[in-house]
């Protein structure tokens, strides 16, 4: 067995599921498209978000601000769509299996202050994977730093770079990965994966 340890994306990978997209999008599509265009497509605040330089409840009062909607209403939809998000269940079913076999899971992911509030606990994450590493509660996201949050995770599960496996979604990401040392996967969808880790696991 030549990796031990899988850490996992979470975006693009374990759930493909958008923000207020459950709740804003039929009833609000012109706060929807709004938040579209002037949060989601601005990286640089989005990656502060990330990084918990800004918090939700910041972007939320931005949104209320510009588009009119009331903030407490917005909030609360803001909170329902997150707990609608589903997670893709070949790739659930799929880390169970690992974990079944004697392998270590992770979650390593940029992610929000809303994901560690309440997606982690909603879909029971902490329950399935044996530490879960958001870049939110770091500061830091994962190309950060020479990807310090790779270094984080490894060492709670006491583990080496070179046992492991990262699959992401980013292609970036995983050459960081690579570069230091682990092996590395670039999602793009289950059957791939599957094949791949016939190989490796």
């Amino acid at each position: 067995m030549s990796c031990q340890t899988v850490l996992f994306d979470f975006d693009g990978v374990l759930c493909k599921g958008r923000f207020y997209e459950k709740t804003l999008l039929p009833n609000h599509p012109e706060v929807y498209n709004w938040i579209q265009k002037n949060i989601f497509r601005n990286k640089e605040m989005v990656h502060n978000w990330m990084r918990n330089q800004i918090t939700s409840v910041e972007i939320n009062e931005l949104i209320a601000e510009n588009t009119g909607i009331e903030y407490k209403l917005l909030n609360e939809l803001y909170e329902e769509s997150i707990r609608r998000m589903e997670l893709e269940k070949e790739i659930i079913y799929l880390s169970e299996s690992l974990k079944l076999s004697g392998n270590k899971i992770g979650i390593v992911t940029d992610n929000m202050d809303i994901f560690s509030k309440i997606t982690v606990p909603n879909h029971q994450l902490d329950t399935l994977f044996d530490v879960i590493i958001n870049s939110a509660d770091y500061g830091l996201l994962k190309k950060d730093e020479n990807g310090k949050l790779f270094d984080i995770a490894l060492t709670f599960l006491g583990e080496k770079i070179e046992n492991s496996l990262m699959i992401d979604d980013s292609e970036k990401t995983i050459e960081l990965y690579q570069r230091k040392g682990g092996s590395g996967f670039v999602y793009r969808d289950i059957t791939e994966l599957k094949l791949f880790l016939l190989g490796k696991i």
